[in-house]
């Protein structure tokens, strides 16, 4: 695979700010067209998937590795549930009330509903992204914490 080639070479925080930006260009993309084509969405879909599976889920782990054992399994299990979860759930709430209350949209309005909340996911990366931690930074933590004798 490209990532683990790759990942030497870039900081985490770089890929937390560059996966949001791809998603946003590409949705930008597809709310130009009036009728997107099945294509176009797949792609767009697909794009989604493959940065999630191979990049996502990597560095998720990457951010609790610098932390206590406690909070790391107590923080992956918060976050499964509120994030994930609830995420989804809130979402198809939401969508479900636009719907009841404006009616049924069409492609295009939805590629910028999903812009939208693809501008905002970005935005929340980049914020969130200054507080991970470089690899200098982490392995310097890691150190301290083996010197101290604390696991």
């Amino acid at each position: 695979g490209v990532i683990p080639k790759v990942m030497p070479y870039l900081e985490p925080k770089t890929l937390w700010r560059v996966m949001p930006t791809v998603m946003v260009i590409a949705l930008s993309f597809l709310s130009t067209n009036e009728n997107p084509s099945l294509y176009l969405i797949s792609g767009t879909f697909m794009l989604f998937k493959v940065m999630e599976f191979s990049i996502r889920r990597m560095l998720d782990e990457m951010v609790y590795v610098p932390l206590d054992f406690e909070s790391r399994f107590l923080g992956k299990e918060i976050i499964s549930v509120f994030g994930y979860r609830f995420g989804k759930s809130g979402m198809s709430l939401a969508l479900s009330g636009l719907t009841s209350i404006y009616g049924n949209f069409g492609l295009q309005q939805l590629s910028w509903l999903t812009g939208g909340a693809a501008c905002l996911w970005m935005t929340a990366a980049f914020n969130v992204s200054n507080k991970v931690l470089s690899r200098a930074e982490a392995e310097q933590l890691y150190q301290s914490k083996k010197k101290g004798g604390k696991q």
